[in-house]
């Protein structure tokens, strides 16, 4: 697989990669540890939902929330996956996806952590269609940098 087939997969779902983000502190987007000679592990740090630097923001409260939060989750993940690309030395590189975790900012009362994630999820489905669904955590918080609707984390396993 290509870095281009897995850019263009995203192009034809409507998706492209942004640049990779910048740190908003001392902290780096991605983390790689070797695993053996062919394999290594790559962290990417949270990324919220930020266009041109600037933080898509929102509460999940309601039902109505759902659609925007997940388009939200949307963004995230292309953020990660930029982080991932600059961090994997490419997204033809990446094996499979392990983890994604996602932080959805919400309401107390609010349910529907997992149908926000799903955007995420539908993404990585269509940059990675031949790869298993990656393990998944939604998790509701009070408070997200910027007020972002989301912050995404992914774990990856890449080539070496």
């Amino acid at each position: 697989m290509s870095a281009d087939a897995v850019l263009a997969r995203l192009h034809a779902a409507g998706h492209r990669l942004p640049a990779p983000p910048l740190p908003r502190g001392l902290y780096a987007p991605s983390c790689r540890m070797p695993l053996d000679a062919g394999r290594a592990w790559v962290h990417v740090a949270g990324q919220t939902c930020r266009v041109e630097g600037v933080a898509l923001a929102g509460l999940c409260s309601g039902e109505a929330d759902v659609a925007p939060a997940a388009r939200a989750a949307e963004v995230a993940v292309l953020n990660a996956l930029a982080a991932l690309h600059a961090g994997a030395g490419g997204l033809a590189r990446v094996q499979q996806i392990v983890r994604l975790r996602g932080f959805v900012r919400s309401a107390p009362g609010f349910l529907r952590h997992a149908a926000v994630l799903d955007g995420a999820s539908r993404v990585l489905a269509a940059a990675f269609p031949d790869q298993p669904p990656p393990a998944r955590t939604a998790v509701g918080v009070a408070s997200l940098p910027d007020a972002a609707w989301i912050e995404i984390e992914l774990e990856a396993v890449v080539a070496a």
